[in-house]
C-alpha cells in the first residue's frame, strides 16, 4: 500500500490513507473485508483496480453491513445501526 502513495494510520493499523491535492481515499480492511471509500471516483477506481492486479477480489457494490453494523444512505447522510446487535445483547 505505502508503494501506492497511502499512509498506514498510527492508530488503526488496517486503516490506510491517500491523498493528494483535494482527492482523500481510504482503504479499511478487516480478515477479509475491505471498504473503500473516498471523494474521488477515479481515485477510488484506480486504488480497486490495483487491489484486484494484487488479489483475487470481488466488488459487492454499496455496503450495506460491515462487522454486524448496518449502513443506509439517506438523502441527510449515512445512517449506522447496531440494531441487530443490540437485540442479540
Amino acid at each position: 500500500m505505502k508503494s501506492i502513495g497511502c499512509k498506514q494510520s498510527n492508530s488503526d493499523h488496517m486503516l490506510f490513507l491517500k491523498t493528494n491535492k483535494k482527492a482523500i481515499t481510504n482503504l479499511i480492511m478487516y480478515v477479509d473485508d475491505m471498504i473503500v471509500i473516498g471523494n474521488n471516483p477515479k481515485e477510488k477506481k484506480a486504488l480497486q483496480s490495483y487491489l484486484a492486479q494484487e488479489f483475487e477480489m470481488k466488488s459487492l457494490s454499496q455496503l450495506k453491513y460491515f462487522l454486524g453494523i448496518k449502513v443506509s444512505r439517506l438523502k441527510e447522510g449515512i445512517f449506522l445501526s447496531e440494531r441487530k446487535y443490540a437485540l442479540v445483547c
